[in-house]
């Protein structure tokens, strides 16, 4: 699991930290974590996802 996949739940969810934890079986301090590292890393996660988005459609996964 990466931070993006953490943000981009709460995000397309519109879930509390404390509702994301639940979700995914984590304590709140890591989901925080992920948090705080994406406030300070905003333009590597996302490149991160971006550069995953790629590779899945190149192998043939329709992504909406």
């Amino acid at each position: 699991m990466t931070v993006w996949h953490v943000i981009g739940a709460m995000r397309t969810e519109r879930e509390t930290p404390e509702q994301t934890a639940k979700n995914f079986g984590l304590p709140l301090e890591a989901v925080l974590e992920a948090m705080h590292y994406y406030i300070l890393h905003k333009d590597i996660v996302e490149a991160d996802n971006e550069e995953e988005k790629h590779y899945l459609i190149a192998r043939g996964y329709k992504l909406d």
